[in-house]
C-alpha cells in the first residue's frame, strides 16, 4: 500500500515521494539494464534517463499495471533510443 501512496503523491508533484520511488526501484532498473548492456556506464546513464522520463510522465502512469513494469518499459525505450 505504501508504494501506491507514494505513486499517487508523486503524480501530484511530490518530489520526496518520487525520490522514494527512485530509491526503491533504482537497483531493479539498473540491474535490468546492466544485463542488457553489459556496461556499467551505459546502464547507469539509461537508468538516470529512465527516472528522468518517468518523473516527467508520471501523471500518465496507469495504476492497472505494476509500477516496475512501467519503469522497465521506459528503460527499454531509452535503450533503443541510445542504440539508434
Amino acid at each position: 500500500m505504501e508504494i501506491k501512496n507514494k505513486i499517487e503523491k508523486a503524480k501530484l508533484g511530490d518530489q520526496i515521494a518520487f525520490t522514494y520511488l527512485l530509491d526503491h526501484y533504482w537497483n531493479e532498473v539498473y540491474g535490468f539494464m546492466l544485463q542488457r548492456t553489459e556496461n556499467e556506464t551505459d546502464a547507469e546513464d539509461i537508468t538516470i534517463e529512465t527516472f528522468s522520463k518517468a518523473f516527467d510522465k508520471i501523471a500518465t502512469y496507469n495504476a492497472e499495471f505494476q509500477f516496475n513494469t512501467w519503469l522497465i518499459a521506459i528503460a527499454k525505450n531509452v535503450h533503443i533510443d541510445l542504440l539508434r
